[in-house]
């Protein structure tokens, strides 16, 4: 099985006005989730970027 994580980032959290209009903050959070069923909850953007690569790493050392 060919494995494929996927890091979403660019989390924002939503703050509405009067009026209607919404502000967007970004959280600097990010969430990694792979096929294989790898989620790694929400945690800092330069840890999932680590945990992507540690799994993909692993990925590939279980393949060979």
């Amino acid at each position: 099985m060919m494995e494929h994580a996927t890091i979403v980032h660019g989390i924002t959290q939503g703050r509405t006005h009067p009026g209607g209009w919404t502000e967007h903050e970004a959280t600097g959070r990010a969430v990694v989730r792979c096929t294989c069923g790898l989620d790694s909850g929400i945690v800092p953007e330069t840890q999932a970027a680590q945990i992507a690569d540690d799994h993909r790493r692993t990925a590939a050392e279980a393949r060979a």
